[in-house]
């Protein structure tokens, strides 16, 4: 009972923190500044050596965000002598205010310039900033640097000893994690929907819940592939990604067609319902003992039955018969671990032998300029940000502006519209507020007691790194807290200095905002735009590669890896337009737009990853036949997505003026589609249903973008031979396809 009750919590944790990762980078910040300061404290380091060698080794977990660890050792070892270089710059001007302000400037401005590097820019750029901040803050002198320099390279050494001698992460493990994370959010998606199963009442309510289960599963999935792009992956490892791919995808439509037989009256209160409710409800939870670790009993405990002859067939409506194959289609990608396991007839080409992947290719010409463009613009609007802070933080304080100058400068991380800025300076002032009552309270609290102060000091450095990064708010009331401990180590923890953190805070979180309006301004209609039009581009690319590589036995891998790519440009999408997504917005009516278009938008993933899917499952030998028809679905497709292109590019204008329409989850929305009858279950005849629900979600698409085009111009774009199904061209397809096949 016991280890039943450690292992169910065990698991709770790893679903919370995929991979255990903000775990260990908020152990690996805690133990790294607690090694620091025993070995600075054991060789007599002053208290300015004391503070440098400790915010030094804060700072390496703030700053590395690489998956894989050779990429955060190498960060790590970037990152050494740039701190020393920029704190050696910092204690040189000292003696020099506006020479050291103007070069503080500077700093600012080539470490934003960085982030167009990607992750190990931004991290770059982090370290630099830190470390000049970190001689202002000491007021460090070029007669100490000897002194603070050796603290820096204990500092780096402790968190090198931490990461890479205490517990050491490797990639098979820290893979290993993320699958564990994986197989905990498949068992809760499997959990909830055998409960609505079981108990067919209250759907919309359990829906939602579930639709939250498929996100959090989606999420540990693109986790995964993140991690896989990051590292030099073999042949075992390659094949992780159609195989997480398929898993998902079944588990996906299980829910969809669980939500569409429960929705149905009769589903629920019919007797002959009910027990074929329980039945399918006790098959769903016979999968959740089988983890994707390679099981394989469970999956057969819950194809028997099925495959046993008309006698244990269930019974019940179509609907909910409907749930049973898709049962079974999950046990079977469950059963599926990697090459030695795949069916034969279809390999996986090594990553490292393939062609440029799909990714690669697109990012290539867009992406990297996209970065480029970005980051100097944002150089430009941190730099004006900041030299507005320091100014005004020197008529608040002429021994604290740098506080100012931080606040300044973090609003902008990761931001790229003036309402995504706005978003963060809130948030940032927000747990600002609440951190210097609750820095007060404890430092009130405990008083002069050194060793409770440094406890206080690590625990919250640890909820710092530990807090997921979407809850800033509570991020920053962590960072507050540990700056109120800090500064009752140091004898200088005071009322007067705590109110002027927030009166510094509220004017750097100013500047920015300013800044973000006046310098160079995005709003979040264009920065949405932007991602809408680069989410098209992306699936305009697999449309194409769908209709050129339907005979080509390489083309399943390819699209996979660009249904990852749709992903990532959903997520870029859905962050541009999370300040008029979140509940406080006064923008009703375009809220309730802009999550309509999400709604739509995942619905049209949702098709993409199956059309993946799918295609990993397509026989090699298809017939010509199939593969003319999918090639014309995908240029039916392709010059939907080429008008709504035009469209989003020119901007919704029309948005103003339309109803405001009921925007509902992608589950729900899915599970409103028209039913299929289970006989056509060839992968030939889903992917032609996928690429046609797909055409048909970009039609609603660009129907909510041009709410005001006449008919004729949405009706162009859909030719009157789409594929809808059923219809009796679907049934002679699919005879020729198997009649082919037998020949």
């Amino acid at each position: 009972m016991v280890a039943r009750t450690t292992t169910s919590l065990w698991d709770r944790f790893a679903a919370f923190d995929p991979g255990l990762m903000r775990l260990n980078s908020a152990m690996r910040a805690v133990l790294g500044t607690a090694a620091t300061l025993a070995v600075l404290t054991a060789l007599r380091a002053p208290e300015t050596a004391l503070v440098v060698g400790g915010f030094t080794a804060m700072t390496t977990s703030l700053a590395i965000s690489d998956l894989h660890p050779r990429n955060q050792l190498i960060t790590l070892g970037l990152g050494v002598p740039l701190s020393l270089a920029s704190l050696s710059a910092g204690a040189a001007l000292t003696p020099y205010p506006t020479a050291a302000e103007l070069t503080f400037l500077v700093v600012i401005h080539l470490a934003v310039q960085a982030r167009r590097f990607g992750p190990r820019g931004l991290g770059l750029g982090i370290f630099g900033f830190m470390a000049f901040l970190l001689s202002q803050f000491t007021q460090a002198r070029a007669d100490r640097l000897p002194q603070l320099g050796a603290s820096v390279l204990v500092a780096f050494a402790a968190v090198t000893a931490v990461w890479y001698c205490v517990g050491p992460i490797t990639a098979s493990e820290a893979l290993r994690r993320l699958r564990h994370a994986f197989d905990v959010r498949l068992h809760d998606v499997l959990r909830d929907t055998a409960a609505m199963v079981a108990t067919g009442q209250n759907i919309d309510t359990r829906s939602r819940s579930l639709q939250d289960r498929l996100d959090t599963l989606h999420a540990s999935v693109l986790l995964i592939e993140d991690f896989l792009d990051e590292r030099a992956a073999d042949e075992d490892t390659e094949a992780l990604l159609p195989h997480l791919s398929r898993v998902e995808v079944a588990a996906q439509r299980l829910a969809v067609l669980a939500v569409r037989a429960m929705r149905t009256p009769a589903a629920r209160t019919d007797p002959a319902q009910r027990t074929a409710r329980q039945r399918l409800a006790q098959r769903i939870r016979a999968l959740r003992h089988q983890p994707t670790v390679g099981t394989t009993c469970a999956a057969e405990r819950c194809a028997e039955g099925y495959e046993g002859g008309p006698a244990n067939r269930p019974t019940g409506s179509a609907l909910v018969l409907d749930c049973f194959p898709a049962v079974d289609e999950l046990a079977e990608a469950l059963r599926v671990l990697g090459p030695r396991d795949r069916p034969a007839g279809r390999r996986t080409t090594p990553r490292k032998h393939a062609s440029p992947t799909f990714g690669a290719l697109l990012h290539r010409d867009t992406d990297t300029d996209s970065l480029k463009r970005g980051a100097s613009r944002q150089a430009f609007q941190v730099t004006a940000a900041s030299a507005l802070a320091i100014a005004g933080g020197h008529l608040l304080s002429p021994h604290l502006w740098y506080w100012a100058v931080a606040a300044a400068w973090v609003v902008f991380i990761k931001n790229e519209s003036t309402g995504e800025v706005l978003l963060q300076s809130l948030r940032r002032l927000a747990g600002t507020v609440l951190g210097v009552v609750f820095g007060y309270g404890l430092a009130a609290l405990v008083g002069a007691d050194d060793p409770v102060l440094l406890v206080l000091l690590l625990l919250c450095m640890f909820g710092m790194f530990y807090t997921p990064s979407h809850a800033y708010w509570a991020v920053t009331f962590f960072i507050t807290g540990t700056l109120g401990m800090l500064l009752a180590l140091m004898d200088t923890f005071s009322t007067h200095v705590l109110l002027l953190r927030v009166e510094e805070t509220a004017l750097g979180v100013s500047c920015g905002i300013l800044a973000a309006v006046l310098v160079l301004p995005t709003t979040v209609r264009r920065a949405s735009d932007e991602e809408l039009v680069g989410f098209l581009r992306v699936l305009d690319r697999l449309l194409r590669t769908v209709a050129a590589g339907s005979t080509n036995t390489q083309a399943p891998t390819s699209w996979v890896r660009a249904a990852h790519d749709l992903d990532q440009a959903l997520e870029s999408f859905r962050k541009a337009c999370l300040p008029l997504t979140h509940p406080l917005t006064p923008q009703r009516r375009r809220r309730h737009h802009v999550r309509h278009l999400l709604e739509l938008l995942e619905a049209g993933a949702y098709h993409a990853r199956s059309l993946a899917a799918t295609a990993e499952r397509l026989p090699a030998d298809h017939v010509p036949e199939c593969a003319t028809s999918l090639t014309a679905a995908a240029q039916r497709a392709h010059e939907t997505v080429t008008h709504l292109i035009r469209v989003a590019g020119h901007g919704p204008g029309a948005t103003s003026h339309m109803t405001r329409p009921t925007a509902v989850r992608a589950l729900s929305r899915l599970s409103q589609e028209q039913r299929v009858s289970r006989n056509w279950l060839s992968p030939e005849h889903r992917l032609l249903l996928h690429i046609d629900r797909l055409d048909a979600t970009l039609t609603a698409l660009v129907r909510a973008l041009d709410p005001l085009a006449p008919d004729s111009d949405r009706t162009a774009v859909v030719p009157s031979e789409r594929v809808d199904i059923p219809l009796p061209h679907d049934a002679v397809l699919t005879g020729r396809c198997e009649r082919a096949r037998a020949g």
